[in-house]
């Protein structure tokens, strides 16, 4: 999303005008106080801090922004809500909480617009669109074993080549268990090994996964618990959303995830 600069030079501007005669104070205290912006009031809406926190925020910068019709219809897709809009068209005003409903509970959270979110099933899972129709991927237990002696590694794997599901698009859905976050989910890739596909875990027996084996991907919430996950484009190979945390190697688990290929 992209915003008019015009907004940030002139808050810079006024700043600097109205500031103490000693424009090296000033200069300093903006470099230790950026102006809030736009996009960080966006980023902060969709990490799903509480609404009256950002608002805060805004209030604190004390700036408006002058946005136009364009860039208020973005926010709104953005998941940003009526009221966080509200307070940085004008901060001045006071801010009153959401009143909780008449169970004591608080107002559901709004989540931007995704066409397939509701077409995802409520079980946790990761899933991807093959038309209108969502497909599961099956949640695999990675096996483990020692390799190279007692100052070796230790290597997770699944059994077989190559993964079942072939996929060609770069948009999953992935519905999180009760109490997991986005965060303790990893993308990475599996080396393909006599027959089976692995995935170093290091030396110590701390699970640490190799930098070279991560690929990065981009999360939004946007349902209860189900995030869109889109990753980069991924060569051909093979792939796992592994769940950190997840293992028990006492019980042969090294880990669980969800596992894909790339043709």
């Amino acid at each position: 999303m992209s915003f008019s600069p015009r907004l940030s030079y002139a808050f810079l501007v006024m700043a600097i005008l109205t500031s103490s005669p000693e424009p090296a104070i000033a200069i300093q205290a903006i470099n230790n106080e950026p102006l809030l912006t736009v996009e960080e009031v966006v980023r902060l809406s969709q990490a799903g801090l509480p609404e009256e926190l950002i608002v805060a925020k805004i209030k604190k910068n004390g700036k408006a922004f002058d946005l136009n019709a364009e860039e208020l219809v973005e926010l709104k897709k953005q998941g940003v809500t009526d009221t966080v809009v509200k307070f940085l068209l004008d901060p001045s005003q006071p801010y009153l909480p959401p009143a909780p409903s008449k169970d004591g509970s608080q107002p559901s959270k709004h989540y931007p617009d995704d066409v397939n979110a509701t077409k995802v099933p409520p079980e946790p899972g990761l899933y991807y669109f093959f038309g209108e129709q969502p497909v599961a991927i099956d949640l695999k237990i990675l096996l483990g074993q020692k390799v190279g002696g007692k100052k070796g590694s230790t290597v997770a794997y699944l059994i077989g080549p190559a993964a079942k599901q072939r996929v060609k698009q770069s948009i999953f859905h992935l519905r999180l268990p009760e109490g997991k976050a986005i965060e303790e989910v990893v993308l990475v890739t599996l080396d393909r090994k006599e027959g089976r596909r692995e995935l170093d875990l290091g030396r110590d027996s701390k699970q640490e996964i190799k930098p070279r084996s991560v690929r990065q991907f981009e999360s939004t919430e946007v349902g209860a618990r189900l995030f869109r996950v889109t990753t980069p484009q991924l060569l051909p190979g093979e792939y796992l959303f592994f769940l950190i945390g997840s293992a028990s190697t006492a019980q042969g688990n090294f880990g669980k995830g969800y596992d894909f290929g790339v043709d």
